[in-house]
């Protein structure tokens, strides 16, 4: 059973997407864009005829949370929000050189089109721009949870503390023991996004 799946089958509604550059959607991996994509779900839900407006959380996961803790302090319709392995800012894990980043992303398939980005340094900057740490204080009074594995070799698990301590109350920080940058394959992740549900809804 997928981690979708298994957040349905406790009664919850879910949607799932995937940020453009990534899976099935079009486009290229953008900062400003990722923001457009997250802005445009969290409208629709807000005006899916029988979704309670006043019971819809924010689950995400890595460069997703950074960009869902931005979202966040402007869209006050996400009563909650939940944090995995998301970084406190990017100049601590992106090569200093914006065609090395954008080289790999090539390689890894989120960068699609051969002229994008038309201007790499902006496109660059927009990543190093996205510091969640200044957008946490304005989640509350709604609650923050942030979720770290203390072995990630992706995210330091430094940034999850460095989160922690930006946010106001009410907040939970859960250093994952052993656990490494991709949550999503980690078994405990089922379990701690269940107790948060029943804990925000």
């Amino acid at each position: 059973m997928s981690l979708v799946e298994d957040i349905v089958s406790e009664k919850y509604c879910c949607a799932v997407f995937n940020f453009r550059g990534c899976g099935e959607s079009g486009g290229n991996i953008d900062m400003k864009g990722w923001f457009d994509d997250l802005s445009a779900v969290v409208y629709r839900i807000y005006n899916t005829p029988g979704i309670d407006p006043k019971s819809i959380h924010c689950i995400g996961f890595s460069a997703g949370g950074a960009i869902a803790a931005k979202v966040a302090s402007f869209e006050k319709n996400l009563q909650s929000l939940l944090l995995m392995a998301s970084p406190q800012n990017f100049s601590d894990i992106l090569p200093d050189d914006p065609w090395l980043l954008r080289e790999h992303f090539r390689q890894i398939g989120l960068i699609r089109d051969d002229d994008f980005p038309q201007d790499i340094n902006r496109w660059y900057e927009d990543f190093l721009d996205l510091t969640p740490e200044q957008y946490l204080p304005f989640i509350s009074p709604r609650k923050l949870g942030i979720v770290h594995g203390d072995q990630d070799e992706t995210v330091p698990p430094e940034h999850a503390q460095r989160l922690f301590d930006s946010a106001c109350h009410p907040k939970k920080i859960t250093m994952l023991k052993g656990a490494v940058h991709q949550l999503r394959k980690d078994p405990r992740t089922r379990q701690i996004i269940r107790d948060w549900l029943k804990e925000v809804r």
